[in-house]
């Protein structure tokens, strides 16, 4: 297994006039870009995706994004941050907090990684693929790469601000952890309507993600790994990306970095984020 350094710096290329940044009518104040919604039908449910760069190449990689706990508001500006980079990007809503249609999946962070896979498989089956989660998205995404890493080789996985630490899997150390967590962040970065409609779906989540061990599960992982979190993202010290990216040892590459921001930085910072998701990107395009 090849592992890489601990990045420390933005390592995407910065976005230039006329390129796809201009095309995004990105907005010049906070607030979520304008982003185009999808209803996909996937084994006999709906499931709906917000997209952004679907104008640039049908070739490139294509970065799928689970984000933490079902609410996909705070994910929006890394989804253009990409797109300004080139790589298409689909935040996938599930298990469907982020509007009135009935939910395509349960609220559970395994059933929400096979939905992704199967909307991977049905909608990108021929192209490379970034499976990019957060949070307990981040778990979910381990559960779609360990799905879609039986059929296809053009795939890697990133896991941000990936949850949950031993530690943190007792109240009391989650509550330590969450006191913390959000230092960098602000009560801006998500949709009260999502929030509602996802109120009692939410806890579901939190806790399947509360039973889960992805150190374990990781080491079924073969396709390329990056781990990453915010530098005060109390949820994922550095030391349990450490162990992560110890315990994929399938996996042919692993890369660790350390970026701004606490644990929401795919809001306050997703330049940074998504410098770091392309470089996954020629991992996935590499692979196979």
């Amino acid at each position: 297994m090849g592992v890489q350094g601990e990045v420390t710096q933005d390592p995407g290329a910065e976005s230039r006039p006329g390129t796809a940044a201009d095309a995004l009518d990105l907005p010049t104040t906070p607030g979520p870009p304008r982003m185009q919604e999808r209803l996909t039908p996937v084994r006999g449910r709906v499931v709906r995706s917000l997209s952004v760069g679907e104008n640039l190449s049908a070739t490139a990689p294509l970065v799928v994004v689970l984000p933490g706990l079902g609410l996909t508001f705070y994910a929006r500006h890394t989804a253009a941050a990409l797109a300004a980079r080139g790589l298409p990007c689909a935040v996938l809503d599930l298990p469907g907090f982020g509007s009135d249609r009935p939910r395509s999946t349960r609220p559970d962070i395994h059933a929400l990684g096979l939905t992704a896979a199967r909307w991977v498989e049905s909608q990108a089956s021929d192209r490379p693929v970034v499976v990019l989660g957060h949070s307990t998205g981040a778990q979910a995404a381990l559960t779609a790469a360990l799905a879609l890493g039986v059929r296809r080789t053009r795939l890697s996985l990133v896991m941000a601000g990936p949850t949950f630490c031993p530690q943190q899997r007792r109240l009391t150390g989650l509550a330590l952890a969450t006191a913390l967590a959000y230092r960098d962040d602000s009560p801006n970065e998500f949709d009260p309507a999502e929030v509602w409609r996802g109120r009692g779906g939410i806890a579901a989540i939190l806790g399947s993600g509360l039973s889960d061990a992805p150190e374990d599960r990781i080491v079924h992982l073969r396709a390329p790994l990056t781990l990453t979190s915010g530098a005060h993202d109390a949820y994922a010290p550095f030391d349990w990306l450490d162990r992560l990216a110890r315990s994929a040892r399938n996996a042919p590459s692993v890369r660790t970095a350390r970026l701004g921001g606490s644990h929401n930085n795919l809001f306050t910072h997703p330049d940074e984020v998504a410098g770091l998701v392309a470089l996954a990107a020629q991992d996935a395009a590499a692979a196979g």
